[in-house]
């Protein structure tokens, strides 16, 4: 607070530890927030009298704060050593998809992370309904979602995600609800994909979070009639055409699965990091990364020499009983190769470290998500590629090698985890260099092969 002065305010001069913006300020919110209806003039009458205490406001302002804030934000609020207060905010372009942040006490704390998850301002539901905008139903609306679908914390933060990218700060996310027209949504959607130039899928996965805002807006009374009218918005013509990745972005070419499995070695030679021989043996189970880290000794039948895929690491770097989606198909029982196999047995007799989980450091502790996401990147960067491949062109290395040996799709899609096979076909790529195509190309044309063909359909007639 300021050193106490004479503030002029209207009609009156009073004695007050802050200036004269802040007192406005604190009236303002003070209307803002529904705490108060009474004229500029009335209020600062009362606050002369010492009937209003403006610092029993700032504690009434902050605490409506605190609940909006603590409403949204997925991270603990924590003092420091030094005396300030810390927390996490979302932050997608960190390796751990957070950032950390600090202010000199809590509730600077709450007034930061205010502004950073309402920085269209905050309206509450039950009080002013007339006057909701979408940026003030949108957690509620998100809440709502998650209850009935039963959509995990992932799934939340994609949306959370979507509506910071494309609705907060636009237009449509600050005007009152019942304003907004279907030319509105409109011009918001063209706004869009002028700038993102997005597919169809693209779009449709961020669109929700306003077509299915206002759906919940209908349903809750706040507008009489949902403007999204889907056959009224004219917007297709700008829709991206999908484009198709090369092979070479997509996947690992033998030779590269080569040089790489030698630097994984050397790497596990050294400091014995399971991480090393857990990508390799990825290059045979397709795994998501987040089923690898998480793969416990149990999880293997030695006898049928097959391996149970029935958990995952969340993003939150929990440990859950459930694999992507928690659908039916991501629970699958996989054959081991032999390859498998003595890789796994190799961590078992190389472990001095007793621990549940098959990859693990020196001291029993399992390897997360992020470390093998980093193992990969390392090695990468030390064979000097071009351009980084992630963990899940090591999915699609699986699912195209199958392709290319003649395993059938639906095998290819129950090996992966997936629901449909329109998912599955968007992993398959040329898993060989254009040289090696070319000599596959030319060893198996018609006119090569025919004759073979002939001696072998001649054969089974005879046995038959």
């Amino acid at each position: 607070m300021s050193i106490t002065e004479v503030v002029n305010i209207g009609d009156y001069k009073l004695k007050s530890p802050y200036n004269r913006d802040r007192l406005l300020k604190i009236y303002n919110d003070s209307i803002k927030y529904g705490l108060i209806a009474l004229s500029e003039n009335d209020w600062f009458a009362l606050v002369k009298r010492d009937i209003i205490k403006p610092d029993t406001v700032l504690s009434q302002i902050t605490m409506l704060k605190e609940e909006a804030v603590l409403k949204v934000h997925r991270y603990k609020i924590s003092p420091l050593t030094d005396g300030r207060t810390g927390t996490y905010i979302p932050d997608d372009s960190k390796a751990n998809h957070r950032r950390n942040i600090k202010a000199s006490n809590y509730d600077v704390m709450i007034n930061q992370l205010f502004d950073i998850y309402y920085p269209e301002g905050y309206a509450d539901e039950e009080t002013e309904k007339d006057n909701l905008r979408l940026c003030d139903i949108f957690d509620s609306w998100l809440d709502y979602k998650c209850k009935k679908n039963g959509n995990k914390e992932e799934t939340r933060k994609k949306n959370r995600e979507s509506y910071r990218k494309y609705v907060q700060n636009r237009k449509i996310a600050v005007m009152p609800l019942k304003k907004i027209t279907t030319v509105d949504i409109e011009e918001w959607a063209i706004d869009v994909l002028t700038e993102k130039h997005m597919t169809a899928k693209a779009f449709n996965t961020h669109k929700i979070v306003v077509m299915n805002t206002l759906v919940y807006a209908k349903k809750k009374g706040y507008i009489e009639e949902n403007p999204w009218v889907k056959d009224e918005l004219d917007y297709r013509r700008l829709l991206a055409s999908p484009r198709r990745k090369p092979s070479s972005e997509m996947v690992f070419y033998p030779d590269e699965i080569e040089a790489l499995f030698m630097e994984l070695e050397r790497g596990y030679e050294i400091n014995g990091n399971t991480a090393c021989l857990g990508l390799m043996t990825n290059f045979d189970l397709g795994l998501r990364i987040g089923e690898l880290c998480v793969l416990k000794w149990t999880d293997i039948n030695w006898k049928n020499e097959t391996i149970f895929i029935q958990r995952m690491e969340d993003s939150s770097g929990n440990v859950v009983d459930y694999v992507k989606s928690d659908s039916e198909a991501g629970y699958r029982e996989l054959v081991l190769s032999n390859s498998v196999i003595k890789f796994l047995k190799r961590i078992k007799e190389d472990s001095t470290m007793f621990s549940e989980f098959i990859f693990c450091n020196g001291v029993g502790a399992r390897k997360t998500k992020l470390q093998f996401l980093n193992k990969l990147r390392r090695a990468e960067r030390t064979l000097e590629y071009e351009k980084e491949k992630g963990s899940h062109c090591i999915r699609r290395t699986v699912a195209s090698r199958m392709n290319a040996s003649g395993i059938a799709l639906d095998e290819i899609r129950r090996w992966l985890g997936h629901t449909d096979l329109e998912t599955t076909l968007k992993y398959i790529f040329n898993p060989f260099r254009e040289d090696e195509t070319n000599e596959k190309i030319k060893n198996n044309s018609i006119l090569t092969t025919n004759k073979n063909c002939l001696q072998l359909s001649s054969k089974i007639k005879v046995i038959s």
